[in-house]
């Protein structure tokens, strides 16, 4: 019972405090009480897990984008339940691990089995169904390695901008002032 009105009251107080702070407080928290594995320095703005938390292992400074995924377990038995009689209560599942300073974005698909390797940033809207080693810019469906993060970081010099300490009004000064040289393209 206590689970459960943890479970309510997480969910309401997405609607009244303030995104980043839920994404590290009571996201984490809520992840943690469903048995997800969470490391420190994390932002979680979605907590959409399998049924099979318990086999999600998140490292250290990790962000998980709105609407991401994490697929513990293969659905497609419930046809093979139905066929076969000798696999009537089968289940396939895999772990998915995710190393230290990854970035997830918006709407990606982790599937079972994963491993992502540390200092790796996975692009919107993903469907990661392989594991990829450290240091990797993944995107795709099915997600494929794009280049290395030394060869990001490189490509994207020239456009990465000091705006973290600013306040929201100084920043939005500093970028409009700024777009035509800051502009991103396909990175």
């Amino acid at each position: 019972m206590v689970k459960k009105l943890k479970m309510i009251y997480y969910k309401l107080a997405k609607y009244f405090i303030d995104d980043e702070v839920y994404a590290m407080t009571l996201a984490i928290d809520k992840a943690r009480m469903q048995g997800v594995k969470v490391g420190e320095r994390c932002r979680f703005f979605s907590t959409e897990f399998s049924t099979e938390q318990y086999l999600i292992d998140i490292g250290n400074h990790v962000t998980i984008a709105s609407g991401v995924f994490f697929i513990t377990h293969d659905g497609g038995v419930w046809v093979i339940r139905e066929l076969y009689e000798k696999h009537k209560n089968c289940n396939m599942v895999g772990k998915i691990t995710i190393g230290d300073n990854v970035f997830i974005g918006m709407n990606s698909i982790i599937m079972p089995g994963v491993t992502i390797g540390e200092n790796s940033i996975i692009g919107a809207g993903s469907v990661v169904t392989k594991s990829f080693p450290k240091n990797s810019i993944i995107a795709g469906v099915p997600a494929k390695r794009i280049k290395s993060l030394d060869e990001y970081t490189e490509k994207n010099k020239d456009i990465l901008i000091d705006t973290k300490n600013l306040s929201e009004n100084d920043k939005k000064e500093f970028i409009l002032s700024n777009i035509k040289d800051i502009n991103m393209k396909n990175v």
